[in-house]
């Protein structure tokens, strides 16, 4: 995996431990991912008005950019709840992937949901 780090008032060593946990998090999270390399970046930025920080992450995953948002106190706040939304933007990345919203749809109100259709092969 490969991350940027763009800072708007936030110096990188302060949030460098908290960065360092959540990627180790986030490659387990996309190992099961083709080859290509996920890429992310993350944008950290100090509001001196009202002394509060936001991150923003953006992941770019094979055919798909994810992004999220994070606030808090400090910037280690903001990057928990950034990573923590991105976390649930994965899970739903991995659900469309497999079709697994239309397995769970299926499931709980049968007959309503068309199951996909395979693709076609070339014999």
């Amino acid at each position: 995996m490969q991350f940027r780090y763009h800072d708007l008032g936030v110096e990188q060593a302060k949030v460098q431990h908290v960065v360092e946990r959540e990627i180790r998090v986030l490659e387990r999270r996309l190992a099961d991912l083709p080859d290509d390399l996920p890429q992310l970046d993350i944008t950290m930025e100090h509001h001196q008005r009202s002394d509060t920080y936001t991150a923003r992450l953006l992941l770019r995953v094979p055919d798909r950019d994810l992004v999220t948002r994070g606030e808090g106190r400090n910037p280690a706040q903001a990057l928990r709840d950034a990573f923590s939304d991105l976390y649930d933007e994965i899970e739903r990345f991995f659900s469309k992937l497999h079709h697994e919203d239309v397995i769970r749809r299926a499931r709980q109100h049968p007959g309503t949901v068309k199951p996909p259709v395979p693709p076609e092969s070339s014999e």
